[in-house]
């Protein structure tokens, strides 16, 4: 089957137009993809409205980070990326609004690659007449697929983007969130471990799913698992930390889970990536307040809080489909370890969306100055620890929200 044509550019011309292309905006920017930054909305809204002012000029790269993010008009765009990065993660927010099946019918905003010049679409009655729409019970839905292209390019760049964008925030002089978060990792005096899950190795001798405890795994697989294997996922992740590391000129020395010993740990600070399947991660969060919890004959895993009586809250089923699974969650924590002397750095999921999500937020500043907006002074020498979630849309992970956070 062909693919349907995309709908035709509207182009608003009248003041009621312009009226309806601000309602939409309105919208748009009211919904929690937007409405929980500072810096998303803000850029939105001024493309936007230029763009109806028919200033076409001002949205280029330079014009934009002078009037929208203060630069100086010589600031180097080699250099300073944060116009790019900021609207590509416009692109994928808005390419999230309108997979929302309540969403249909809407006015469509757009943003194509390349460009900072919105566009502005109606989608077409035959197209809202033959997708269906889900009940109201329903967990999933089909992502239409004009959108596809846009969440796969931009899926597949996440981790080079927000390490890029990390680079910036932490090469600034002022005494950011971004650098309180990392500076205990950057300025300890050894070379960093990082230590990611091996998954050919089975947590603590035993498989962490009571499918492969049954024996049900098949002789193949078996084989596989002799092998070391690593999550493609936790890989992007383990990419964008490295490119922090190596902007600093950081030393540090790629270990599997399975392969890290208690002495290699006490050499300098550690970044931790996975969560069940690494048992480094298993064994520094065991006694935090917020830790990984296993149900017992079950398929589920979840995040427990110590404060609390255990729930499902924060949990995820493993017999189901990936596909079919709409949200994870996941535990960032760094601590200061007293056994080894150094402090540990964690980004770990119930499942791979749950660590990709939680490594884009150790990324994000923007993130981490929410996570700063609720953390006691001077909480660069605390510990801390927080519960994410992540919506999962076409098998990806979305932005990370913060859910509950705790410094000591």
């Amino acid at each position: 089957m062909n693919e349907q044509p995309r709908e035709p550019v509207w182009t608003p011309e009248t003041g009621e137009d312009r009226a309806e292309v601000l309602a939409q905006l309105a919208k748009l920017l009211a919904h929690p993809l937007f409405s929980q930054s500072r810096r998303y909305p803000k850029f939105l809204r001024y493309l936007v409205e230029q763009s109806l002012a028919g200033n076409e000029e001002l949205l280029r790269e330079r014009a934009l980070g002078v009037a929208v993010f203060q630069r100086a008009p010589d600031f180097d765009t080699t250099q300073d990326t944060i116009v790019r990065l900021t609207a590509a993660e416009v692109r994928k927010r808005i390419a999230q609004y309108y997979h929302d099946p309540a969403h249909r019918g809407q006015l469509q905003i757009d943003l194509r690659p390349g460009s900072y010049v919105p566009v502005y679409r109606w989608e077409r009655a035959e197209e809202l007449a033959r997708t269906p729409v889900p009940s109201a019970d329903a967990r999933f839905y089909q992502v239409p697929r004009r959108w596809v292209w846009i969440a796969a390019g931009i899926a597949v760049l996440i981790a080079g983007v927000l390490a890029t964008r990390a680079l910036v925030e932490l090469g600034a002089e002022r005494q950011s969130a971004m650098h309180q978060l990392w500076a205990p990792i950057l300025e300890d005096p050894g070379q960093v471990e990082l230590v990611i899950a091996d998954l050919a190795t089975p947590f603590n001798g035993q498989s962490p799913t009571p499918a492969l405890a049954s024996g049900t795994t098949s002789k193949l697989m078996d084989m596989l698992r002799t092998r070391e294997m690593v999550n493609f996922r936790d890989s992007q992740a383990l990419n964008g930390v490295t490119n922090v590391l190596a902007a600093h000129s950081k030393p540090y020395v790629l270990r599997l889970s399975s392969q890290a010993s208690y002495t290699d740990l006490q050499h300098g600070p550690t970044v931790l990536i996975g969560g069940f399947d690494n048992v480094w991660t298993m064994r520094i969060t065991e006694k935090l307040r917020y830790h990984f919890a296993p149900r017992a004959g079950t398929y589920r895993i979840a995040i427990d809080d110590r404060q609390r009586a255990p729930n499902d809250r924060w949990s995820l089923d493993l017999s189901q489909p990936g596909e079919k699974t709409s949200e994870d969650y996941a535990l960032i924590a760094r601590i200061f370890d007293p056994t080894t002397g150094h402090p540990v750095l964690v980004a770990a999921g119930l499942g791979s969306s749950g660590t990709a999500a939680a490594a884009r937020f150790l990324l994000d500043p923007e993130q981490i100055d929410h996570l700063a907006a609720h953390a006691p002074a001077n909480w660069q020498h605390k510990n801390m620890e927080a519960v994410l979630r992540t919506q999962i849309i076409d098998n990806r992970e979305g932005p990370p929200q913060l859910l509950e956070y705790f410094f000591w």
